[in-house]
Order: C-alpha cells, then sequence, then structure tokens
C-alpha cells in the first residue's frame, strides 16, 4: 500500500486535527501520514522546509492571508505536491484565482466523504483538476476565455489548428464540465465528445487537463 503524506493548512486548530483524523480513516488506497498540521501560511512555510507532503488540504481563510500566495509558495518550492483548497468561500472568481495560482482541487467545507476521496482519486492518482460538489469556476458571462483579446485566440489557433467544434470543446473542459455534461450542452453524443476530445488533446500534446490548462494559460487564452 502506497504511503501520501499530507499536510493540513487551516486557521482553526480542531478542525485541522480533526481533518486530518478523517483523512487517515477514509482512504483504502492509501496509508495516509500526516506530515504537517498549520495553522497559519508562515507557520507551514517553516514547516515546509522539514517535510515534504505530496498532498496539501489548505483553507483559503488564513489569520493575516488569504491562501492564494501560499499556493503559489508551495508549487515554487516543488511543482510536483498537489494542493486541494477545502473553504466555506465558493465564490466563481475565487475559485478561479485558487487554480491559476496553481491549486489541483476545490472543495466545499459542507462536502461529502465521497467526494473528498474522488479529489484524492482525481488529483493523485489520474494528476486531473478536480472541481468539488457546488464548486464553479465559472460564472454566467463567459469568463475563462477572453474573448476580447482575439490576436491571442487567433495566435492560438494557428499554432495548433483546432477546429471550431475542438475548440469549443476545449473552453468547457477548462471550465470543469464533464464529457457528459459537455454532450448534453452542444446535443451531441458522448462517444462523439470522446473523439474531439482526444484529438484536441493530441493537437494540443496534452496528456491531461492540468497540462491542457497549462498550454491555454501560455498562450494566454485564459483570464
Amino acid at each position: 500500500m502506497r504511503t501520501l503524506d499530507i499536510g493540513v493548512v487551516d486557521d482553526h486548530n480542531l478542525y485541522v486535527k480533526g481533518f486530518a483524523l478523517l483523512l487517515k480513516n477514509i482512504s483504502e488506497a492509501y496509508r495516509i501520514n500526516i506530515v504537517i498540521e498549520s495553522n497559519s501560511e508562515k507557520d507551514f512555510i517553516s514547516k515546509l522546509s522539514n517535510a515534504k507532503p505530496d498532498l496539501v488540504f489548505l483553507d483559503l481563510n488564513l489569520e493575516n492571508s488569504d491562501g492564494l500566495d501560499l499556493i503559489r509558495i508551495i508549487k515554487q518550492n516543488d511543482p510536483s505536491i498537489k494542493v486541494i483548497i477545502v473553504s466555506m468561500l465558493k465564490d466563481a472568481k475565487l475559485v478561479r484565482n485558487a487554480f491559476k495560482s496553481g491549486a489541483d482541487g476545490y472543495l466545499s467545507k459542507d462536502t461529502t466523504v465521497k467526494d473528498l476521496k474522488n479529489a484524492i482519486e482525481h488529483v493523485v492518482d489520474n494528476n486531473e483538476i478536480y472541481f468539488g460538489e457546488g464548486i464553479e469556476a465559472v460564472s454566467k458571462k463567459s469568463t475563462f476565455v477572453d474573448r476580447a483579446n482575439e490576436s491571442n485566440l487567433n495566435r492560438f489557433n494557428a499554432k495548433f489548428k483546432l477546429t471550431n467544434r475542438e475548440l469549443e470543446i476545449m473552453h468547457m473542459i477548462i471550465e470543469g464540465m464533464t464529457n457528459k455534461e459537455i454532450a448534453q450542452k452542444v446535443f451531441i453524443a458522448e462517444d462523439t465528445v470522446k473523439v474531439h476530445r482526444k484529438n484536441m488533446m493530441k493537437k494540443l500534446k496534452a496528456k491531461n487537463v492540468v497540462m491542457l490548462i497549462k498550454v491555454a494559460k501560455d498562450y494566454n487564452i485564459i483570464l
């Protein structure tokens, strides 16, 4: 059984202790080892020099910090460390900023144990971005892709030569939609979505959603 070293950061000490205990008892695929328990950004950074977690669960509402800078610090320290946000804050703009800062997943504090397990599986096992139940990164207005800056989009298309359908599906994948949700939205079969997705990812040389988002960021088509 693989050991998964985990850090937990929240400004409430009892929550940290309780969440750490929960993690130790829910996983059947991993031997959970809590290597960092912290109540502040400063304390976590000091402990990070002596421990290397595989995964960090982070609240954004920390004392003297919104947590976003800590995401960036963690990723700069070691890009392989996964970061899942666990927060009561579900504002779409904040969720987007968390992912732009480098977060790998986002959960609400009122989520279920099943959702927590799914988050670990997607982020750690599959190297995927994970949006928890009730978490949205897109408001009613299109916010991921900056349609005002057509030059970036044109440069992107000139490089990768995506079809209109592939580009549309790429946008929806970045927004966190599943193949089934995409199929329902654009009125095509789910298998057809899978084909478009496979072709699009091949053109972008992206093995997963994380790499897809990186390409989009590199070409400045993500806000």
